[in-house]
């Protein structure tokens, strides 16, 4: 993970770079289970998100699994209660598919009913507030030896 405290973040840019293993050829998808890349990106969400994070671990034997819009994307990530598994998917709230298909989409590859529900809340909340201006985050992948 020390290798990536050189990407430049805003305020020296304008959008987040947040780091995953796959990427689709749009750039509106993205997933990561390297965990050190989950733990670069859980940074970017900011202090408060990582406190929330431990107290509900503290709670679970298991792990937790939040959803949680940034920029265009609405992003599940899953870790386990001793942070040292966990996944990061990054969802572009607008692609070009019904709501019910996506609601079908996301139990297909494994999400609870209540994290579907989570996720289809902040997708209709984006479909109807979101603005051009909040596009600011992007996704990356790294070359295999970890370099940009």
């Amino acid at each position: 993970m020390k290798k990536y405290f050189l990407i430049p973040q805003p305020p020296l840019t304008d959008k987040y770079t947040f780091l995953v293993d796959e990427i689709n050829e749009l750039g509106n998808w993205g997933m990561t289970t390297d965990i050190d890349k989950v733990l670069y990106n859980r940074d970017l969400f900011g202090e408060d998100f990582n406190i929330d994070i431990k107290i509900k671990l503290l709670l679970t034997k298991k792990g937790v699994t939040f959803v949680v819009p940034f920029g265009k994307f609405i992003t599940i990530m899953k870790i386990r209660d001793d942070e040292n598994e966990g996944t990061m998917t990054f969802f572009d709230y607008d692609v070009d598919m019904s709501r019910g298909a996506l609601e079908i989409m996301l139990e297909s590859v494994g999400y609870s009913a209540a994290i579907v529900n989570e996720w289809l809340k902040f997708y209709d909340l984006m479909h109807l507030e979101f603005k051009a201006e909040s596009d600011n985050v992007v996704l990356l992948k790294p070359d295999e030896n970890g370099f940009l």
